[in-house]
C-alpha cells in the first residue's frame, strides 16, 4: 500500500493519537511503510498543539484515552476551525458512538481490529481531499 501521489508536496504527514504505545507503533509502522511521515502522539492536547503548527494531512484518533475522549477532542478541533481529515478508531462497536463521531465531524469511524486492513482505502480516500491542515 502506498500513499497517493500529491502535487507540490513530499510525503504526507499522518498523526496517530492513542495512549497505547503498541497500537501507536503498529499503525505508525504501517503508515511509514506506505510512504507517509508519521507523528505519534499520546493524547488530544498534544494533537491540538501539533495541528496548530500545521503540516498534518490526516489524523487517526482513538476514542478512549485516559486524559480525553477522542470524540470530544474532535468536537473541539472542529469548533476551533481545524479541517484536517480525522478517522476515529476504537474497539467499541457502538452505533451511538459512531453517530456521535459523525456529528462531531469525523471523516470515518473504524474498529481497531479493522484499521490495518482498511488503511490503504483510508489513505487513498482521505489524503487527496486536503493537501494541508488549514486553520480558519
Amino acid at each position: 500500500m502506498t500513499c497517493p501521489e500529491r502535487p507540490s508536496c513530499e510525503s504526507p504527514t499522518v498523526s496517530i493519537v492513542d495512549d497505547d504505545p503498541q497500537i501507536r507503533a503498529m499503525v505508525a509502522e504501517e503508515l511509514a511503510d506506505s510512504g507517509c511521515k508519521v507523528r505519534s502522539l499520546t493524547n488530544g492536547l498534544a494533537l491540538e498543539e501539533v495541528l496548530g503548527e500545521g503540516g498534518i494531512d490526516l489524523v487517526f484518533l482513538d476514542v478512549q484515552m485516559p486524559d480525553c475522549d477522542g470524540i470530544e477532542c474532535l468536537r473541539g478541533l472542529r469548533a476551533n476551525g481545524f479541517t484536517v481529515p480525522v478517522v476515529i478508531f476504537t474497539s467499541l462497536n457502538d452505533p451511538e458512538r459512531r453517530r456521535q463521531a459523525q456529528e462531531a465531524g469525523a471523516d470515518d469511524y473504524v474498529l481497531k481490529h479493522e484499521l490495518l486492513e482498511r488503511l490503504p482505502d483510508l489513505l487513498e480516500r482521505l489524503l487527496p481531499k486536503r493537501t494541508w491542515n488549514r486553520h480558519l
